[in-house]
């Protein structure tokens, strides 16, 4: 009901504001018929205008937030003896407070004020009813009739119906036939029923009941202007409205050839000339209003359309800021390792590039299209625009640059003619890289070719290319004055990255092969830790710096002799620098066996600063256990903090593991076993002694030199990552 009444309010306020400007502007002009329109229209249009909303229809472009607060939320607990608070209440006398409802009695007041102003518009209508079915009818034609009879006090109108006395109806006046008959032909019964009706609606507003009054007074000038325009005199007919002048007494709804309070307005409108035609102009202050009263009730209907995604964002938790980094679906991706490619591939959805990854600026630094972006100035990235990705690690900070255009050798555009025989076969798109093994540099014009297809490519200046292959193909590197080497593809793994490094040496005894082309793998003859701590050289600021483990590759020759030694997975300039150094001043090893004779071997040499500094921390407080097989640790890598578990394998122990498509298999613990020590995140792996599981906060002790087999287990690469210990028996 509260929406009725407001609109009611509305209406009043529309019929005020056309009235006073008609009052003030119009009312007194000649145009009668005219006036008579306005009053009409401008009350009905009072009534349909808080109606009429015009939707405006705006469209915002939402540019999505690239900044994400992430706040602690504090639990606050009530306090105990608040829990007995209602029992105390309730003890209490209580006394219902119910707020004086004043939308109730107003809805009441309004339905009386209607209800008493139909009644009496129904009255009037019973009573003209009643008279007419008492009176003696005299018909006119054109559906017109005179109803004679002795209760009219003074001649008047009703629809097609004139009411005159027996005395008038005798004598056979005419002008006050013709005035009633005006009344008729003119229709103003309608209107008279048509603002009783709106009246009632509006009957609290003053300024309806003086719009109504006035459409009377004006329905009299319009009945007076047929009486003057049938040739009557006007002052005989002045003169007869003078000697009728009387109060027409029960029937609100008539119309009446006489009033004494509009008499006088009458008279003077006969007398005045009539206005002139340019002042219908000043009709035209119903635009504004109709105008201005749209314009108040128009609505703004927002729609929001948000922009794409960004691929740079800012995400700040517990005080820390972070820039987030996302690369679409389609997207070509690099990830170069101490200046050589050790993936290439394109972006797949829900992959790690194609969802949002956190870095911190310490230690990781965040370019676009060559600038650097900083958390204090984060730019809007349509995430579609990027077109290229690249990770860049070996150095501090790593970097990671996008790109908005194409920068690689290799967009993936050639189409090569297939033989007929593989036309059909799976195809994936592989990145393959050429080194020479004795050095470690990236060999550019290294050729590649599909030997059962003809396909060729070349090797850019970074030492890698990209090719699309059909499964059971074989690929031949090949590179001047180096020995050649082949690769069958009998197995592509679905989506993910397909690639393969090729390490060219050259033929006879100078070949060089890989730790798992020999029988027996190099040993260093003495605790190579022990070694690395006795001939480390660090300053205390790169100490302070953090320490962290590097990967060297190394070849080990056949006299044990340390050669080419070069980065595989680096960390900060002054750590990878001290470690080359370390590695290559190394002394002789004992060599790789291939056929029972020493061979040159390329060879993995972990230098674990941490451990040669001994700054392995536990975050959960643990007793002597040293010796213990399994431990908690804690290490501070340059992006994040790793909590995992320490394994420790004793020498002839067994190491099996099981991933799936990836593989399987086993190999005894030796000296230089990368199993001899390794570690596993705590988060995603679940620990077992004998098949029983145990979590991080009950870890028990477990000798080192009780343990007979370590079993990895891990499908097709998914979390969680299974490590079952198990003991020897007694």
């Amino acid at each position: 009901m509260t929406l009725f009444l407001t609109y009611e309010l509305k209406v009043a306020v529309l019929i005020t504001v056309f009235y006073i400007f008609w009052r003030l502007l119009v009312a007194y002009e000649t145009w009668h018929k005219l006036n008579r329109i306005v009053l009409l229209s401008t009350a009905v249009a009072s009534f349909i205008l808080p109606l009429c909303v015009i939707t405006l229809h705006e469209t915002l472009e939402i540019i999505p937030e690239t900044t994400e607060k992430i706040e602690n939320m504090m639990q606050v607990e009530m306090p105990d003896n608040l829990h007995h608070a209602p029992a105390l209440i309730n003890d209490l006398p209580q006394e219902a407070t119910t707020p004086f409802n004043w939308q109730m009695l107003l809805t009441i007041v309004y339905i009386i004020g209607v209800v008493v102003v139909l009644s009496r518009m129904l009255l009037s209508l019973w009573r003209l009813h009643q008279m007419k079915q008492q009176s003696e009818i005299h018909s006119m034609g054109e559906g017109s009739e005179i109803a004679v009879s002795e209760r009219v006090r003074q001649p008047f109108s009703w629809w097609k119906t004139v009411f005159l006395n027996r005395k008038d109806y005798e004598e056979g006046t005419t002008a006050l036939l013709t005035h009633e008959l005006g009344h008729i032909r003119l229709h103003h019964s309608a209107d008279v029923l048509l603002v009783e009706l709106l009246t009632a609606l509006q009957w609290f507003n003053p300024t309806m009941w003086m719009l109504r009054n006035d459409l009377r007074i004006i329905h009299e000038y319009e009945a007076d202007q047929q009486v003057l325009s049938h040739g009557f005199n006007d002052i005989q007919y002045l003169q007869l409205l003078i000697r009728k002048a009387a109060s027409q007494g029960g029937y609100s709804l008539a119309n009446g050839i006489s009033n004494q309070s509009t008499l006088k307005k009458r008279v003077t409108m006969m007398m005045k000339p009539k206005s002139n035609h340019r002042q219908w102009l000043r009709f035209a202050y119903l635009l504004p209003i109709i105008a201005i009263s749209l314009y108040v009730t128009a609505e703004t209907k927002t729609e929001y359309i948000s922009k794409e995604e960004s691929a740079i964002t800012l995400r700040v938790k517990d005080g820390e800021k972070s820039i987030g980094v996302k690369a679409p679906a389609g997207a070509f991706y690099t990830w170069l390792v101490n200046g050589r490619l050790a993936e290439r591939g394109v972006v797949k959805e829900d992959d790690f590039w194609n969802n949002t990854s956190y870095h911190h600026t310490k230690y990781e630094a965040i370019i676009l299209d060559g600038k650097e972006i900083h958390e204090d100035d984060i730019p809007y990235v349509p995430l579609s625009s990027i077109k290229e990705v690249k990770l860049i690690q070996g150095e501090q900070p790593r970097r990671i640059e996008l790109y908005t255009s194409y920068v690689s050798d290799f967009i993936r555009t050639d189409k090569p003619k297939w033989n007929e025989e593989y036309k059909d076969n799976v195809k994936t798109w592989m990145f393959f890289r050429v080194e020479d093994a004795a050095t470690g540099q990236q060999l550019k014009g290294a050729e590649l070719t599909v030997e059962e297809t003809g396909q060729k490519v070349y090797t850019n200046e970074e030492g890698w290319c990209e090719m699309k292959v059909p499964l059971n193909t074989t690929i031949k590197a090949s590179y001047k004055g180096l020995e050649s080497q082949t690769f069958k593809i009998d197995k592509i793994n679905g989506e993910e990255v397909q690639g393969r490094a090729f390490m060219l040496s050259q033929s006879g005894d100078r070949h060089i092969y890989s730790y798992w082309d020999v029988k027996q793998e190099p040993e260093f003859s003495s605790d190579k830790n022990q070694w690395f701590a006795e001939h480390v050289q660090l300053s205390e600021t790169s100490k302070k710096a953090g320490l962290y483990r590097v990967i060297v590759h190394a070849v080990i020759n056949e006299d044990g002799s340390v050669s080419g030694a070069r980065l595989s997975n680096g960390v900060r300039k002054d750590l990878n620098e001290e470690a080359l150094r370390l590695v290559s001043s190394m002394p002789k090893w004992k060599p790789a066996m291939k056929d029972g004779k020493a061979v040159k071997c390329l060879h993995l040499i972990r230098v674990d600063f941490p451990e040669i500094f001994k700054e392995e921390k536990t975050d959960i407080p643990q007793k002597d256990d040293s010796d213990s097989a399994v431990r908690i640790i804690t290490e501070q890598h340059s992006s994040h903090k790793f909590i995992g578990y320490q394994i420790q394998m004793p020498i002839g122990a067994k190491y099996t593991w099981n991933e799936g498509e990836k593989g399987k298999g086993s190999e005894i613990i030796n000296k230089t076993s990368v199993w001899r020590k390794f570690s596993v995140t705590a988060k995603t792996t679940i620990m077992m002694l004998n098949g029983k599981r145990f979590d991080s906060s009950h870890i028990p002790y477990i000798p080192i030199n009780q343990i007979e087999e370590v079993i990895f287990n891990r499908e097709n690469n998914k979390n969680p990552s299974y490590v079952n210990i198990i003991t020897m028996k007694k």
